[in-house]
């Protein structure tokens, strides 16, 4: 990583109600203040980087999305086979269990099941898995 130092003589102009107005860092009347736009410096500082995020990281964080997605699809299966009370059942436990994966899990390996803030998500989760559950319950088959 590379930076360059910063001109303390740099000009800086501000826009502010359509007029320009120059604001320098030097002395206000230096013979060494910049004659126009192009020889003012810019500054290039750190480049703030997160950690390194690998493809297996990536991967890892999609785990659970899957499981629940796997869950979905098994129970869909086991409702379009006729047993609509028991895929029912395995569909909302996927989503419950997505629920508990929201809470317990860091956004970052969440992944995709981050959607709004954690409270959010939680709530909007665990009150879905459980209607399709008392749904499931009171169904006859």
């Amino acid at each position: 990583m590379r930076s360059e130092p910063v001109d303390v003589h740099a000009d800086l102009t501000v826009v502010s109600d359509g007029e320009p107005s120059a604001i320098s860092a030097s002395e206000p009347n230096s013979p060494s203040e910049p004659s126009s736009v192009d020889d003012v410096a810019v500054p290039v500082g750190p480049v703030l980087s997160r950690r390194p995020y690998g493809r297996i990281t990536r991967w890892v964080s999609e785990v659970p999305l899957a499981l629940v997605i796997v869950g979905v699809g098994i129970g869909l299966v086991t409702i379009a086979l006729h047993h609509f009370r028991w895929g029912s059942l395995v569909i909302s436990m996927s989503v419950l269990a997505a629920g508990v994966f929201r809470l317990v899990l860091p956004a970052r390996q969440a992944g995709l099941l981050v959607v709004r803030g954690r409270f959010t998500d939680v709530v909007t989760m665990a009150f879905i898995g459980g209607a399709l559950f008392v749904l499931a319950a009171v169904t006859s088959t």
